[in-house]
């Protein structure tokens, strides 16, 4: 496999990405401002199709997984750093962010005590379905986490089929046909409608039958393509113009009514092909996003998993003073406060209970390095 001559360790296209994606799962959640208000259609209508984000992190997730993973030979120590990287990212403020969105929800610490409640976090934060038959969001305590719970079963399959070497796209892809297409098709009809409950006894696989799977395979394919030296434009002209129409084309799909949900046949296919014709451009041509963006990006996990949180505690600070939170100023003030905790979330917390993290599961996995390379020795935790 080639790596292209322009490859880098980060894409500040890909980062950027990941900042529009997750402001417009802020901005999508920020429109409950006008429910029950005259204001409220129009708002749906202009915010409510910023929830494809989601989608759009799905394809981002599949290429980087490549991207990432592109110098290794698949030793069981690649595999488990591959898995130690992803959960020390994921879990620890995952569990900080339910736990704070729980206390903040019931305005104090009854769930502790409510077991119903609690046994909901427990499977929330192990990533398992608190509720099978309620796709595609299965009920978590944190309603977030629903994302989670896909990709950190994709990070588990990827992780695993790295170990079959050169074998590894072809695991990959034999496994999802045969639980995202050939199971649901046995269970009862083929579709790729992710609300779809297919009452499987085995609550799990409720989760991993789920179509929007196919989004994390979409985003693997483009990243396969990415590092082919034959996947590039000639023209420059060329590439500029693609990266215009696969921009306007999204924005055009996602509002013009055409897709209205999740799901690798609606909003998925519009980030798909988006990121696949920016991938195919940005081998001709530098990408060059507004650094914001790129900001925006570095910090869309603390983002995405605090904006609910920051949002309520807003609407209620705003309602103890008298003032309107039912209107365009409450969105904007919202917005803002959510990025600029999320910034020092990032900061002080996500950064820092990742490395911890990392450096504790890295020690249990250092045996399958071998004793000729001590643990201190092991790679920094990057965000990818």
């Amino acid at each position: 496999m080639a790596l292209p001559t322009d490859s880098r360790p980060k894409l500040a296209w890909i980062q950027a990405l990941r900042g529009i994606a997750v402001l417009l799962v802020v901005l999508t959640h920020a429109r409950y401002a006008f429910l029950d208000t005259p204001g409220w259609k129009l708002a749906d209508e202009l915010l409510r199709p910023g929830a494809m984000g989601v989608d759009l992190f799905f394809v981002i997730s599949g290429f980087i997984m490549v991207y990432t993973t592109r110098n290794t030979i698949g030793s069981p120590y690649e595999a488990a750093d591959f898995l130690v990287r992803r959960c020390a990212r994921i879990w620890p403020l995952y569990a900080l962010a339910t736990c704070a969105w729980l206390t903040v929800n019931h305005q104090g610490f009854g769930w502790l005590t409510h077991w119903p409640q609690f046994r909901a976090l427990l499977l929330s934060l192990s990533f398992q379905p608190v509720d099978p038959d309620n796709p595609l969001y299965f009920s978590l305590s944190l309603p977030l986490g629903w994302t989670l719970n896909f990709e950190m079963y994709f990070y588990l399959l990827f992780g695993l089929c790295l170990l079959l070497r050169r074998w590894r796209w072809l695991a990959l892809v034999g496994w999802i046909a045969i639980t995202v297409l050939l199971l649901p098709a046995y269970k009862r009809d083929l579709t790729l409608d992710v609300l779809t409950n297919f009452r499987f006894s085995f609550a799990y696989l409720n989760l991993v039958t789920n179509p929007i799977i196919l989004e994390f395979l979409a985003g693997v394919a483009i990243g396969w393509l990415y590092l082919q030296d034959w996947f590039r434009l000639r023209s420059r002209g060329v590439a500029r113009h693609l990266v215009l129409l696969a921009l306007c084309g999204t924005v055009w799909y996602g509002w013009s009514g055409l897709g209205t949900f999740h799901g690798p046949t609606q909003w998925g296919a519009a980030a798909a092909l988006m990121v696949l014709a920016l991938a195919l451009a940005g081998k001709t041509i530098e990408l060059a996003p507004p650094p914001v963006l790129v900001w925006l990006g570095t910090i869309s996990f603390s983002l995405y998993l605090t904006h609910t949180t920051l949002q309520l505690l807003v609407t209620r600070g705003v309602q103890s003073i008298g003032g309107d939170v039912h209107g365009w100023s409450h969105v904007l003030l919202s917005t803002a406060l959510a990025v600029s905790v999320a910034a020092m979330v990032h900061h002080y917390l996500e950064q820092r209970l990742s490395n911890m993290m990392a450096q504790v599961l890295r020690r249990a996995i250092a045996p399958l390095r071998g004793p000729a390379v001590p643990v201190a020795d092991a790679v920094p935790l990057t965000r990818a």
